[in-house]
């Protein structure tokens, strides 16, 4: 008999241990949360934010070049000179020269061209006076203008003199004549025979071919 009782005793003892056991597996753990990543922020985090207008970059305006409205002035390397036509009467002569703008632009062309004689070794021809005047024998009144010439358009001038010897002596002759626009340095060399026997030539001012008389 109590032999039966001891066993019965240890069989309800293993039995409350076993069933001790089976009730603790049954606890369910809470998953943890995970910390949220840097580079992905959480849905409340981008709910929140605030989006940030980028700023758009200042455009400056550039001004247009402007170009210059007064042509500047014509220098010899843009321009050609010539014998256009040539009047004679009562012992006096008149060439008229004119000068072609050759360029791409408008000059200006203002006063009186500079003139000298030259003899056949290219020096001055002695003697000569040269004279700046508005009249000649064949035109008058011809005052200083400023011309502006347009590509392909002339403004000429009058070289005057009178070829009546009224000496026995040999009267002056050029072999060639230098002519230097107004207001310029460098000059042209031109062929012509020039006989002023009074010692004096007269040179007018440049002017348009349109207004020449």
């Amino acid at each position: 008999m109590r032999i039966l009782i001891v066993e019965s005793s240890m069989l309800l003892l293993l039995t409350a241990m076993t069933t001790g056991c089976v009730g603790s597996s049954s606890v369910t753990k809470q998953p943890q949360a995970l910390p949220a990543s840097p580079e992905q922020p959480t849905k409340k985090a981008v709910l929140n934010s605030t989006a940030t207008p980028i700023a758009k970059p200042i455009e400056h305006s550039t001004p247009e070049a402007t170009t210059a409205t007064n042509p500047t002035r014509c220098e010899t390397s843009q321009l050609s000179v010539r014998r256009v036509s040539q009047d004679a009467g009562v012992g006096n002569v008149a060439l008229t020269y004119a000068f072609t703008n050759n360029g791409s632009s408008p000059c200006t062309l203002n006063g009186y061209p500079g003139l000298a004689l030259l003899d056949a070794k290219d020096r001055p021809l002695q003697g000569i006076k040269v004279i700046r005047s508005k009249d000649t024998y064949f035109s008058s009144n011809q005052p200083q203008q400023r011309v502006t010439l347009a590509p392909g358009k002339q403004a000429s001038f009058q070289i005057a003199y009178n070829h009546i010897r009224s000496t026995e002596e040999q009267c002056p002759t050029s072999s060639k004549i230098q002519i230097t626009p107004p207001n310029a340095y460098e000059h042209f060399t031109v062929t012509e025979q020039i006989k002023p026997c009074t010692g004096k030539v007269r040179v007018t001012p440049v002017r348009s071919a349109d207004t020449q008389p």
